[in-house]
């Protein structure tokens, strides 16, 4: 596909999805979310980073607090990666008992090399969710694979891809299975934008989530929430964010 042409159809993507968007916002749940994800260098081929979030659903009256630490990301190959940690949450629920939990992770991310200088991946890990209820002190787990398959694109020339002061797209879907139900729930499809600055290691990205999810037992994967991002993603050493091809575990 021509650059024009690719540009023309970004940007119908772009705007039709941002008009689904302002008719669901009324429909839907809505959940607001900001993000953060240091990275540092710990080998050649060994990369750590955290994860620190915060979560707010006015409608359902609760706010998440995010920990991902420890969490690496091992380069075996350019096209093959394999991340693992640790990630906790502490949910504060205004109408029902505080939640806390623990969510260790791991698998492998696959890319797609390309002449388009697009990131084309997958990204498969296995988590185990480990939930405490506050009052109670009852502790209930599950397992659930998530598959997430996307593709970040420069919006920009070849030539000027992917360098600082340039903006790029990014989009996918990721279904989640879960063992303990035998069905899949949560899935989410999700769009975004995002800048490289100039004078700091520092990406921003702009990201809109549709999630479907199973209500009841009784009716199927329905569209229920709207989550809206900001995501920023910090490297502590030069080039470190670029040659993880840009994390991101949630």
């Amino acid at each position: 596909m021509k650059r024009g042409k690719l540009n023309r159809f970004i940007l119908f993507v772009i705007v039709a999805l941002n008009s689904f968007i302002l008719k669901a916002q009324n429909e839907k749940g809505n959940e607001y979310r900001i993000t953060l994800f240091p990275s540092h260098k710990i080998t050649e081929n060994i990369t750590g980073f955290a994860y620190l979030g915060y979560v707010w659903n006015p409608e359902k009256n609760y706010q998440t607090y995010y920990l991902g630490y420890p969490a690496a990301c091992y380069a075996f190959k350019p096209w093959f990666q394999v991340w693992g940690g640790l990630v906790g949450l502490y949910t504060n629920n205004e109408s029902t008992s505080d939640k806390l939990e623990l969510r260790p992770f791991v698998g492998p991310k696959f890319f797609l090399p390309n002449e388009l200088k697009w990131n084309i991946y997958n990204f498969t890990r296995y988590e185990y969710r480990a939930t405490q209820d506050r009052e109670t002190r009852d502790w209930n787990n599950y397992s659930r694979l998530r598959s997430r398959f996307g593709i970040e694109f420069p919006l920009s020339s070849l030539e000027n891809a992917w360098q600082p002061g340039k903006f790029y797209g990014l989009a996918d879907v990721e279904p989640y299975y879960r063992f303990d139900k035998g069905q899949f729930d949560p899935v989410r499809i999700r769009g975004g934008l995002g800048y490289i600055f100039k004078k700091a290691p520092l990406r921003v990205e702009f990201i809109y989530h549709m999630q479907f999810t199973h209500p009841d037992a009784d009716t199927g994967l329905r569209f229920t929430d709207n989550i809206y991002r900001i995501n920023f993603k910090l490297g502590l050493n030069k080039g470190i964010v670029n040659k993880l091809n840009n994390p991101d575990i949630d």
